[in-house]
């Protein structure tokens, strides 16, 4: 395997990265007190061409992969980890999902518009008694004549109080089966869909997230996304992607967290020398050095295996827990290495703490992960 980014990729990363020096870093500590999605920096990452890095040209995307987005994410989330998160479940979970289980006339509709920045979209699973049990969702989609009748609530939705479309996964048929799922695309407007205020939630505030209750929504057969009763087997294949994604989540705060430390264990002067030249500090940048390659190089694997068309499995979980994880330390490490000031909001780190803890919960805790990775153990042996 090539360690090294291709021309492509490079010119990727130095792209979003201006853009991001440009657009974000300004604002992110104002977009995250005020708890603000920053619509007009979408919009300009549409027109830009980096939300459209999963979906294939016709459909006005890059056709790139997995690779090319995670590079995005990186540095969306190494200046504002909320817009990363809000941008990946419109790029991966709707556009992505879309192009690779809907009907041509789908992809038509929806996906332009969203990789434009025209639109936002959010992806609807977990619900208030199934969260890491995906199979025990309660949403019921019933059949009456030639439609649907959906009744449910969803909870944990990023992009709800502001999604155009909803992909909502319901089920059909069965209980606690993998069979009997079906995927539903919706669109805000729709009799009896409903979301609710956004969260007050600890980190990741520039990115919206509430309810979405269903209460007999009608929905015709061409709103059916992929293949009835076999939702399950779809979702999965789109989640396994997202853990992968989930790790540039990681690798972004982290390199944020480092990049900081950095730049002030250089200019924080105590004892008359710079805070850098003392060896537990340097044992923790040591640390942040280490473990932020290891995870960002086995990440870069993973995408390379999905992109390869292989199953990720197992290998998604590993990205995501040992980066999330990782995540957490370093960010811990910087609010230590900031002493007193790592602890006010005057400075970057703080908000880096908060965001970071994410990666351990959404998408599959960091237990679930490891459940995952163990069962696919004791299969191979």
């Amino acid at each position: 395997m090539d360690f090294t980014l291709s021309e492509e990729h490079r010119m990727t990363q130095q792209s979003i990265r201006k853009f991001c020096r440009v657009e974000l870093d300004p604002i992110a500590g104002e977009i995250d007190r005020e708890e603000r999605f920053p619509a007009e920096v979408y919009k300009k990452l549409g027109r830009e061409g980096f939300l459209g890095a999963l979906v294939p040209q016709e459909y006005g995307g890059s056709g790139s992969d997995l690779m090319g987005m995670y590079i995005i994410k990186e540095e969306l989330c190494r200046s504002a980890a909320g817009m990363g998160v809000s941008v990946t479940i419109c790029t991966l979970n709707f556009c992505h999902f879309t192009c690779r289980f809907g009907t041509e006339e789908q992809k038509q509709k929806y996906v332009p518009p969203v990789v434009n920045g025209d639109k936002v979209a959010a992806y609807c699973l977990t619900e208030p008694n199934a969260g890491s049990d995906t199979l025990g969702i309660e949403t019921r989609a019933r059949r009456d004549g030639d439609r649907f009748v959906i009744n449910g609530t969803k909870t944990f939705i990023t992009n709800a109080p502001i999604a155009d479309h909803f992909i909502v996964v319901t089920r059909t048929s069965g209980d606690r089966s993998i069979d009997g799922a079906t995927n539903f695309i919706l669109d805000r407007g729709m009799e009896g869909l409903i979301t609710g205020e956004p969260f007050e939630k600890l980190g990741m505030k520039c990115s919206p997230t509430g309810e979405v209750f269903f209460e007999d929504v009608r929905v015709s057969k061409e709103q059916v996304l992929g293949t009835k009763e076999d939702g399950f087997r779809d979702m999965f294949t789109t989640l396994n992607a997202e853990r992968a994604l989930a790790a540039a989540t990681a690798t972004g705060i982290a390199q944020a967290c480092f990049d900081a430390s950095i730049r002030y264990a250089r200019e924080r002067i105590q004892f008359g020398r710079q805070i850098g030249t003392f060896q537990f500090v340097q044992g923790m940048l040591s640390d942040m050095a280490m473990n932020l390659e290891m995870a960002r190089n086995y990440a870069h694997k993973v995408c390379w295996l999905y992109d390869q068309g292989k199953t990720i499995r197992h290998e998604a979980s590993m990205a995501k827990l040992f980066a999330s994880e990782m995540a957490v330390k370093s960010a811990l490490d910087a609010v230590q290495i900031h002493g007193g000031y790592g602890y006010i909001k005057d400075f970057p780190v703080e908000r880096y703490f908060r965001d970071s803890k994410l990666g351990e919960i959404g998408g599959g805790t960091s237990e679930i992960q490891k459940l995952i990775i163990a069962r696919q153990l004791m299969r191979a042996t």
